[in-house]
């Protein structure tokens, strides 16, 4: 298991900015004519040591 997934996805970049990022499979991004498809890569283990914190409480 590698751990990273790509997911692919719709940039629109205006100005050097980057305005909508949409998930290609979603069905209501009104922009997907005027964006660039890619893919972007997501560590899927990153930050999981946050969930397994515990408060004071114990929870």
């Amino acid at each position: 298991m590698t751990g990273i997934e790509k997911i692919p996805v719709y940039i629109r970049i205006e100005n050097g900015k980057t305005v909508c990022v949409c998930h290609a499979a979603k069905k209501g991004c009104p922009n997907k004519d005027n964006c660039a498809r890619n893919l972007v890569t997501r560590d899927l283990y990153r930050g999981w040591q946050q969930t397994m914190k515990r408060n004071r409480y114990g929870q």
